[in-house]
């Protein structure tokens, strides 16, 4: 039995290993602050063949805990794997409370997002937490 739980283990972390060279996106992550202070902590999971990742809390600049509406909410939608380590889908952006076309890839402990709305594109860079 245990043996079979570790290669059911084994068999899920090579279905969402991200392509060759790049890291594996799942765990809990942290923001940097958007224009109004909020930053978010988002636990990243697989959802299918993608990745999804859901805002599990909010907090101020100076980490105390803030009450949002953002919690529990979605925020990376879709995330799918393509070439070079990169992840395309969607990312909810709380600065402007829309979803916009989004690029991610995770290196170590970092994971740089790139969010676009037609020509104009944001970069932002998470930690991992755990």
């Amino acid at each position: 039995m245990r043996c079979l739980k570790s290669f059911i283990g084994i068999g899920l972390l090579a279905a969402f290993t991200a392509p060759a060279g790049a890291d594996v996106p799942l765990g809990l992550w942290q923001s940097t602050p958007d224009r109004s202070g909020l930053v978010v902590h988002v636990r990243t999971k697989p959802c299918g063949s993608a990745v999804c990742g859901q805002i599990e809390r909010a907090k101020d600049r100076r980490g105390y805990d803030k009450p949002s509406t953002a919690v529990g909410r979605p925020i990376l939608i879709d995330m799918k794997p393509d070439a070079d380590g990169i992840y395309v889908g969607q990312l909810w952006e709380t600065d402007s409370n829309r979803l916009k076309n989004a690029r991610m890839q995770v290196n170590g402990n970092v994971m740089r997002l790139e969010n676009c709305d037609g020509a104009a594109c944001k970069k932002v860079v998470w930690t991992r937490l755990r």
